[in-house]
């Protein structure tokens, strides 16, 4: 299979032969009622590109039992668009969202797809995102030290997170 990049998709393509991991997985919860408005993944390809993947709440339960964290999988027959939404948690400004033709295959062996990705800036580079709100900065910060990977358990879900020591830039 001719494999493709994230960053090959466009809004009227449906069909992707690219192989993906499952970077990060949450609930799109409404803050003021509680209400689940969707099931949110981020997924990355070998090529350090990423997308933002919405399920909407009548198909969350098919593709929950699917989808985990960390694994790879080939997926197909989806809706792409621009998000035009004023946060999210990426800089790719497309969305996938998963219909009820959604196909996700499991790839067992991942190939070389990082799990996490991260975008730092220069301090001097923070003064241009000033009044930008689309993609927030969360630390503004200088690097020291990381832990090896710490895993903790919860009633409702293992999560796998690295300590980050930074020193911040003033």
């Amino acid at each position: 299979m001719d494999s493709q990049s994230i960053r090959d998709l466009e809004s009227e393509k449906k069909i992707w032969s690219g192989q993906c991991r499952v970077s990060r997985m949450w609930l799109g919860v409404n803050v003021h009622t509680d209400k689940v408005l969707h099931f949110d993944l981020i997924l990355m390809d070998s090529k350090g590109n990423d997308i933002w993947v919405q399920i909407p709440p009548v198909l969350i339960e098919n593709f929950k039992k699917m989808l985990k964290e960390n694994h790879g999988y080939i997926i197909k027959n989806f809706d792409i668009n621009t998000t035009g939404l004023k946060y999210r948690p990426i800089g790719n400004p497309y969305l996938i969202q998963f219909s009820r033709k959604t196909t996700v295959h499991h790839v067992p062996e991942v190939p070389a797809i990082s799990t996490f990705k991260f975008s730092f800036l220069n301090a001097s580079q923070m003064a241009g995102k000033l009044g930008h709100v689309e993609i927030l900065s969360d630390v503004v910060g200088r690097l020291r030290t990381h832990s090896d990977a710490i895993t903790t358990t919860s009633l409702t879900r293992k999560t796998i997170r690295k300590e980050l020591t930074l020193q911040l830039i003033e």
